[in-house]
């Protein structure tokens, strides 16, 4: 964030001179401060060590902001001690049983969803050809096609296109380009025949993998090929060692089981 936005600061909290937690945010001229990535991100608040406590009020002053805006804060912040806050439950895919046991429980709890996805995948091969998933797609031109998806998405319903911002395609290109190491953006792309027909793109660290929808070309929208990526891309996270994912936040639904 730092590299694509000049509002982006750290306030470092010490104790006895060792740095103690880190508070992320933005910061207008006027002192309004936001949560970093505001509308992107769905984990925000400080990053601290075990058992640290501190003082809301404080750390706003410190920080020589007048507001905080967040939307996606984490449980047990010590920025929330002593205040009341609305809490909800964050959805949670839990396949440390392993592949095959989540399968079967997902065949057992949501029977139709996984035939109808097996569907679509048969439908799928047969009008487009056959189905190939790319867990880890290098080409740009794929994650430029993605993004113009998700913008035709945006105005098609409404809403605020996040790409029209210069700044959130610097980002999405910025984590798209980042070399594989502990932090680093992931495009995982289903074609059918030789064209992409979904996409997944959204940042992946060694403990901590947001899931999400993936975004699809109108092309196919009489057989929608989202479920078939989604049904790929979670296989393929097992298979990388991943073993537990959030879905963001718990007051919205989910699409998929």
């Amino acid at each position: 964030m730092g590299a694509c936005r000049r509002d982006v600061r750290i306030a470092v909290v010490r104790e006895d001179g060792v740095p103690a937690a880190f508070f992320p945010h933005q910061r207008t001229a006027a002192g309004v401060g936001r949560a970093v990535g505001l509308g992107l991100s769905d984990c925000q608040g400080l990053v601290h060590r075990p058992g640290f406590t501190g003082d809301a009020t404080e750390l706003l002053r410190g920080s020589g902001l007048a507001l905080w805006e967040f939307d996606h804060l984490a449980a047990d912040q010590p920025l929330l001690a002593g205040r009341a806050v609305t809490r909800f439950g964050s959805p949670v895919m839990d396949v440390a049983g392993g592949w095959d046991d989540y399968l079967a429980g997902l065949r057992e709890r949501s029977p139709k969803f996984t035939r109808t996805t097996l569907a679509k995948e048969r439908r799928l091969t047969r009008d487009y050809g056959p189905l190939r998933y790319v867990h880890d797609e290098r080409d740009p031109e794929v994650l430029r096609r993605l993004m113009a998806w998700k913008s035709a998405q945006y105005r098609r319903t409404g809403r605020g296109d996040r790409f029209a911002k210069p700044w959130v395609t610097r980002l999405v290109e910025h984590l798209f380009h980042t070399a594989p190491g502990p932090v680093r953006g992931l495009l995982s792309v289903l074609y059918a025949g030789q064209r992409p027909v979904a996409a997944h793109f959204g940042l992946r660290s060694r403990r901590y993998w947001p899931a999400g929808s993936p975004r699809t070309t109108r092309r196919t929208r009489s057989t929608p090929p989202d479920s078939c990526c989604t049904w790929r891309w979670r296989g393929a996270r097992h298979r990388t060692g991943w073993r537990c994912s959030t879905s963001g936040g718990g007051a919205r639904s989910t699409r998929t089981p």
